[in-house]
């Protein structure tokens, strides 16, 4: 779809806002969870499914030497073989990321101490070697569409005893290679938050400042000021949107998402402590005055925001009321900055932890948790269109111990994959799949 159609396909359909919808049945079934990992210890997975049901699964493996591993599945078929996509890791911590195409495209940004790392897959082949993308980098944003439009943020110094700091990108065009590092923003306390791509290459990346005052035990944080930075697709130039909100005491836990027309949301936490959004135009400029999204019950902890192509929004987040928590999510559109009441996705659960969301295109969604209500399992509920209602939660883990939700991901059909991890009765952290049809 070209942007004309995008923005007429956004005009043409009435975007509504639906109140907090009641839970209705699964139709669909999740497999029995697959073992990944073998011959050594898996962590910090990552997975991505392509426009036709194709699952892509990455993770670190602790063997003698800790490798990153990759693992795929047709979307009519079994898991495959294991593949290594990095034979040396210098860390056992590289959290790696993993994005797809809709046309079964793949990239793997990775870090290790020596820097930020990155591999592609084409369709229906192997994993190229790796590169050395970014030396020296740590802590990456990795962000990219359904063409393979890409961008990676991080943040360069910008600590409390620093005197200077940057945000700082590299981007990648669809079929084309990663460009030099540009500079997005500059200051002595400075740290990139969140980043968001639209679906024709258009970048947000939202930062903060802040002040400093340290002594020899510690330092005192303050005077918080949140900017977002938008790079349109082929313009080369970053546009700093100026403070727009602060100065606050505490950071302001922003998250941004984009249409396909290029229409952009952005919902973080006020002075007040309630979360509030912010929208900007197709093509950028000024954002639009900030209105109330969520009001919190307790404390917290936002999963993420993310936004299909016709501009209707989801937010996932978890609920603390001590000593009960849920997972939550609201649902919002870029037209009008309109927000739903909450809906609870954990009804059943009354302790969860670690939700995420997955978000496709079409608006098909799917999100995870871990439940420590009674014995520890990894739930999920799944969501059919933008306006549909979610399903009631079910348990997609096997039996084990210390069990954790470590990947998520869903296309437009509503085809998801699910990858966890936990100890198995040999005390071996291994890494499981189990995959969704609807």
């Amino acid at each position: 779809m070209n942007r004309v159609s995008a923005i007429a396909r956004l005009i043409c359909i009435a975007v509504t806002v639906a109140s907090a919808a009641p839970i209705v049945a699964q139709t669909g079934a999740w497999t029995s969870p697959v073992v990944l990992s073998t011959g050594g210890q898996g962590w910090e997975a990552a997975a991505a499914i392509d426009g036709d049901g194709n699952s892509l699964a990455l993770w670190d493996e602790r063997t003698t030497q800790d490798q990153l591993w990759s693992a795929s599945k047709a979307s009519s078929g079994s898991w495959g073989s294991v593949s290594v996509v990095s034979p040396t890791l210098e860390t056992t911590s590289v959290f790696p990321a993993v994005r797809i195409t809709a046309a079964g495209f793949a990239t793997a940004v990775w870090s290790d101490s020596t820097g930020v790392w990155t591999a592609d897959r084409p369709p229906a082949s192997k994993w190229d070697s790796p590169q050395l993308l970014i030396p020296g980098a740590k802590n990456p944003t990795f962000v990219m569409n359904s063409r393979g439009d890409a961008a990676i943020a991080w943040t360069v110094g910008g600590g409390p005893r620093s005197t200077t700091g940057s945000v700082v990108s590299v981007l990648r065009p669809s079929g084309g290679g990663w460009t030099a590092q540009q500079t997005i923003a500059s200051g002595a306390h400075i740290s990139a938050d969140h980043a968001a791509i639209g679906a024709y290459g258009e970048i947000i990346v939202t930062w903060e400042t802040y002040n400093a005052v340290c002594k020899k035990y510690g330092c005192v944080l303050s005077s918080y000021l949140l900017h977002a930075s938008r790079q349109n697709t082929g313009a080369g130039v970053w546009v700093d949107s100026g403070s727009l909100l602060g100065p606050d005491k505490a950071p302001h836990d922003a998250r941004v998402a984009l249409d396909s027309a290029g229409g952009a949301i952005l919902v973080a936490l006020s002075s007040s402590g309630v979360y509030t959004s912010a929208t900007q135009g197709n093509s950028g400029g000024a954002w639009s005055s900030f209105k109330t999204a969520m009001t919190p019950q307790g404390s917290t902890i936002i999963s993420d925001l993310a936004s299909d192509d016709a501009g209707q929004v989801t937010l996932v987040y978890e609920s603390i009321t001590y000593p009960t928590s849920q997972a939550l999510a609201v649902s919002g559109a870029i037209s009008n900055n309109m927000w739903s009441s909450p809906v609870v996705l954990s009804s059943g659960d009354t302790l969860v932890g670690e939700a995420s969301l997955a978000l496709a295109p079409s608006g098909a969604a799917l999100a995870i948790w871990l439940s420590d209500s009674a014995t520890p399992a990894i739930r999920a509920s799944t969501r059919a269109t933008a306006t549909g209602t979610w399903s009631t939660p079910v348990t997609i883990s096997g039996p084990g111990t210390s069990i954790a939700p470590e990947a998520a991901a869903v296309d437009s059909l509503g085809n998801a994959v699910v990858i966890y991890s936990g100890y198995n009765a040999a005390s071996v952290h291994t890494e499981y799949a189990t995959n969704y049809q609807p």
